[in-house]
């Protein structure tokens, strides 16, 4: 057998090379045993010759963040060699792995019959260390899927030659398809055969059986397929539970009719298995498809639309050089006015569509005129309450075309609410309830008011989402209350009866514009989480100038275009690049 690979020695001479080999020690560590914890003392550096590790480290507040997940021949605790600080962080097994172990003892033996040794050991940290702080992601994108069905109807093998045909137009490599157990395939075969190919994809035909087993132990990343309405197999649901690890990231993918307006629901025992996405895939829909293996291969766009009254009609120009360019997202979300925008995307509607809708509900009659008595706020809501249940009712957020979030801020507890289930229609509202100028939204979480408070540019959302490159187009943060409003006659007797200064803003466009300054801090923190950011120049627009919609589209058209033109936007046009 020949020796394992090693490439992090092949820049010495082969006497170094033979006298670091022989003092490598072989490891073996089951499936699930930890290697070392973070905090333990280092002692020695490690190369994978086989099975796979996961690197995660805790944060201050002791939450674990996944790293990494390496795979052969990957080194890790090299500093090991050069110091006894203890491990940054803690690496576990998650497959069978087979590793070489180099002490600092037996380097610095290494070191006493060849000096260079240790500079070149140097470099290669430097190196490393300067990957990571040019801002390299360590987040790797899953190389093997397991495509499971968890209801009867779905055809899983006619998916995996499907899906394999897109990750191959859209991915560097051949991708491997694997329907049933090889004859004679043992361990070495496997890994010999993930090894030829950039992605491996297992079709399971069953629930618990042995090559379920193996194609679900082998898998970075599981598709669960199901029929709408369909209740799940025997055992689905226990099986899923006794194989969940963060380490595996598992989605839905749900088979729709290709006619179908509105994604048919899951049956409820289904909807309530514990993934990561839901991914609807209407037959014959190509486009759906290729969606599918970019979010499932972590190529995905997402889009994020900011809030900001009025200004958030910019967001529809935005969307139309983006069609132009013939870009459309992924995956999407928003607070307040980005939230509906992004809503009606998922909703699968055009973008002529999107524009008449978004028109008609805020340009042609203003939603926020309903005044009542202010025991809650200055208006009733009904008027925004009639419209979002006229385009929105009915539509759940888990069942829309394509996976949507949005942010509220909940006043009870003080913390950002992510909206990722649930009524869509209540979401939205709960979003763009402007505390003071529309009623709160009072849900078992709390007393829920406009998201713009706490993160009105939740890009860093989307990020964690590690799907893709995201978006975000923030409307709310330029400089408001420029110009002086202006008033009709009566408007200037009060003011001057009450003596009232005529530049003094009106009370909705104070409440409109304190819904998002709070948060200002956060949109530029939120805003490093993208891959990109466009800022329409919108300090010109009213928060409540409705009626310039028409003005702010096109101010969001010229600011997408600009970007697109000079590349801005090339690494979320195109994610592998």
């Amino acid at each position: 057998m020949s020796a394992p690979e090693i490439p992090f020695l092949v820049g010495l001479d082969p006497a170094a090379i033979e006298a670091v080999r022989a003092r490598m020690v072989p490891v073996a560590v089951p499936a699930g045993k930890i290697l070392f914890e973070q905090g333990a003392p280092g002692d020695a550096l490690y190369t994978l010759v086989s099975g796979v590790v996961g690197v995660s480290a805790r944060d201050h507040n002791g939450r674990p963040t996944r790293i990494a997940r390496l795979r052969p021949p990957e080194i890790f605790g090299e500093m090991a060699l050069l110091s006894a600080a203890p491990r940054a962080a803690t690496v576990i097994a998650l497959r069978d792995a087979h590793l070489l172990q180099l002490t600092r003892d037996a380097f610095e033996t290494v070191i006493a019959e060849h000096p260079h040794t240790l500079l070149y050991l140097a470099r290669m940290l430097a190196d490393r260390l300067r990957t990571l702080y040019e801002g390299y992601s360590v987040h790797h994108a899953p190389r093997n899927f397991t495509i499971l069905a968890v209801t009867d109807g779905p055809d899983t093998e006619d998916l995996a030659h499907r899906l394999a045909i897109a990750f191959d137009a859209l991915l560097p490599g051949e991708t491997g398809c694997l329907t049933d157990w090889p004859d004679g395939a043992d361990e070495t075969w496997f890994q010999a055969y993930e090894g030829r190919h950039a992605r491996t994809i297992f079709a399971a035909h069953q629930i618990d059986c042995p090559w379920c087993r193996q194609s679900q132990r082998r898998g970075d990343h599981i598709l669960l397929l199901a029929e709408p309405g369909a209740p799940p197999r025997p055992g689905a649901a226990d099986y899923l539970e006794r194989v969940r690890s963060d380490w595996i990231r598992m989605d839905l993918v749900v088979r729709q009719d290709p006619g179908a307006k509105r994604p048919k629901p899951l049956h409820p025992a289904v909807a309530a298995l514990p993934v990561a996405l839901r991914i609807q895939l209407r037959d014959g829909r190509e486009a759906d498809l290729q969606r599918l293996a970019r979010l499932a291969s972590g190529a995905a766009r997402g889009l994020v639309l900011g809030g900001g009254g009025a200004r958030g009609l910019a967001h529809l120009g935005v969307l139309r050089a983006l069609d132009e360019a013939s870009c459309a997202p992924d995956f999407v979300g928003g607070t307040s006015m980005g939230a509906i925008i992004a809503a009606s995307l998922a909703m699968d509607w055009s973008l002529a569509e999107i524009q008449a809708q978004t028109e008609a509900f805020f340009a042609t009659d203003n939603p926020l005129n309903d005044y009542t008595l202010p025991l809650h706020a200055l208006t009733r809501g009904a008027k925004v309450d009639a419209g979002l249940a006229a385009r929105y009712g009915g539509a759940r957020i888990e069942d829309l075309w394509l996976p949507f979030f949005c942010i509220s801020s909940n006043l009870t507890t003080g913390d950002t609410m992510v909206h990722r289930s649930g009524d869509l229609a209540r979401a939205l509202r709960a979003s763009i309830a402007i505390p003071g100028l529309l009623p709160p939204v009072l849900s078992d979480e709390g007393v829920l008011v406009d998201g713009g408070m706490m993160n009105n540019l939740p890009a860093d959302v989307a990020a964690d989402w590690e799907r893709g490159p995201v978006l975000a187009v923030d409307v709310g943060s330029d400089r408001a209350f420029q110009d002086m409003p202006r008033r009709g006659w009566t408007g200037r007797l009060v003011r001057k009866l009450i003596g009232s200064p005529l530049a003094m803003p009106g009370l909705a466009p104070l409440l409109l514009r304190a819904a998002t300054v709070s948060s200002d801090a956060q949109t530029l923190m939120a805003a490093t989480h993208a891959t990109a950011v466009l800022k329409p120049q919108l300090s010109g627009i009213d928060l409540r100038a409705w009626s310039r919609f028409q003005e702010s589209a096109e101010l969001g058209y010229r600011e997408a275009r600009a970007n697109l033109e000079a590349g801005t936007l090339d690494r979320w046009l195109d994610p592998l690049r």
